[in-house]
């Protein structure tokens, strides 16, 4: 029998979003589901497990259905090969495990983090560096929704054609996603090393031979350290375990601990300080270490809460992008310093000129800013969707407490508009995502073949809440 949990409020990980749901129930197959929905048909439902995500679409209204007790794993056999059963609700963690255990096998790609559950990680195009996102990889996804004919609760499969592009990323649009079919490959390794670079050219420079890094933005020094990776057919290092350890010590834990502080209580000077004198001690260059893939791709950013915003940029843009970025991070951090003439341009294109000085000191940068590549996605509107051009992922973090982020958003706010207008670029639906519908009809050619497709399936919205309504649907 599904359980139904009765609570106040639910937060998110972040805790920039407490809601209230009128029902919150945790399932255990997809005919508890369908029995659950029949009970509150007319009503609004959205799916989450682990709350792993900054973005509103992560707001329920009425009833919010938790999957973290379907989270089964299995293998398939499928025509291109073995493929993954996975409920919606299994953490990707332990997804991981379990494809271990059943073969040594793993995922195509992987991000930084794996407590997401693999429901919530495909629907908003949780990706690594190099590859495609999670979404890319789904050859078929099972939702919970209701038939337009009858009007019933039903379980359907979507495993081909523009239904499945649409369903790859929706954002819990069509319905409930209950399951997945993702694609596999077996174990690989992996080798990494760390390099600082004076340029964003210089480190892209070095692609070819590591298709997989992923570079650091340091703020207040603005150079890079890449961490350079690659597959490998190399045995495992004899050091591997000593030097997940120093890395997880050294920037899974101290540098948090160091980063924190400085971001709550101490003056701009100390963050630049840390940033320009100390950390670069830390980063072990040249050390080549060889390991398991999902030990070297991964970290343990989710130990200490934080908040994030995410832009997608294609590569070509991407030098210039960072040259805005750079620019309304020093002057949001308090620089008075010239505008190079790209960056008024830009900021004047979107009538943010005018009022810029106001936000001289008003937020300053205290981690770096990390850039991954995302090769464009199979989906209708994953932020890697359509064309032939990669992205990179310019990830920014605040750990300042939830009442002390006024700086932080209005930063953002300024940085999506400007990066949409100027570069195309897209911010990602799971993390801090300060759009609006003009935004994301400008920037994605196929949303209205999304909403066409949302319709058909979900025709009452009985699988949104207001701010897909508003910045998705339209509706």
């Amino acid at each position: 029998m599904y359980t139904q949990i009765i609570q106040s409020t639910v937060a998110n990980f972040g805790r920039n979003h407490i809601f209230r749901p009128q029902s919150l129930y945790q399932p255990a197959s997809e005919n508890e589901l369908l029995e659950i929905m029949r009970r509150h048909k007319g009503q609004r439902f959205r799916a989450a497990s682990r709350l792993h995500s900054w973005g509103e679409g992560i707001i329920c209204e009425d009833v919010m259905i938790d999957l973290r007790r379907m989270n089964d794993v299995r293998l398939v056999e499928a025509r291109e090969g073995l493929r993954a059963d996975v409920q919606a609700g299994c953490q990707v963690k332990r997804l991981l495990v379990e494809l271990i255990r059943l073969g040594n096998w793993t995922l195509p790609s992987m991000g930084l983090i794996t407590q997401q559950a693999i429901g919530g990680a495909t629907a908003t195009g949780t990706h690594g560096s190099g590859k495609n996102s999670l979404s890319h990889y789904l050859m078929a996804v099972r939702i919970a929704n209701f038939d337009p004919q009858t009007g019933e609760p039903r379980v359907i499969e979507i495993d081909s054609g523009p239904e499945l592009k649409c369903a790859r990323c929706s954002l819990g649009c069509l319905g409930i996603v209950t399951g997945v079919t993702i694609e596999v490959r077996k174990q690989y390794l992996v080798e990494e090393h760390f390099a600082r670079y004076a340029s964003v050219e210089d480190v892209l420079s070095a692609e070819s031979d590591y298709p997989i890094q992923q570079f650091f933005l340091i703020p207040w020094r603005w150079d890079f350290f890449a961490q350079h990776r690659r597959e490998t057919e190399r045995p495992s290092s004899l050091l591997a375990t000593v030097y997940r350890v120093y890395f997880s010590l050294v920037f899974d834990i101290a540098m948090h601990l160091i980063v924190i502080p400085l971001a709550l209580w101490f003056p701009r000077w100390a963050a630049a300080a840390f940033f320009k004198r100390i950390l670069p001690l830390f980063v072990v260059r040249g050390w080549r270490v060889v390991d398991r893939s999902d030990k070297q791709l991964t970290m343990g950013h989710h130990y200490f809460r934080h908040l994030e915003t995410e832009i997608f940029v294609p590569r070509s843009k991407l030098p210039p992008a960072l040259e805005l970025f750079k620019w309304l991070l020093r002057h949001f951090g308090g620089e008075k310093i010239g505008c190079p003439d790209a960056v008024r341009s830009q900021l004047e294109a979107t009538g943010d000129w005018d009022n810029i000085d106001q936000h001289c000191g008003a937020y300053v940068a205290h981690y770096p800013i990390c850039c991954r590549k995302v090769a464009p996605d199979a989906t209708t509107i994953s932020m890697a969707s359509g064309g032939d051009e990669a992205w990179y992922a310019v990830s920014f973090i605040t750990y300042q407490f939830p009442n002390r982020r006024a700086g932080f958003f209005q930063l953002m706010d300024i940085l999506v508009r400007v990066a949409a207008k100027s570069f195309g670029a897209r911010p990602h639906w799971g993390k801090h995502c300060p759009i609006d519908a003009a935004t994301v009809d400008a920037i994605y050619p196929q949303i209205n073949e999304f909403r066409h497709i949302v319709a058909e399936f979900d025709a009452n919205g009985d699988f949104t809440n207001s701010w897909t309504r508003r910045v998705l649907l339209r509706a």
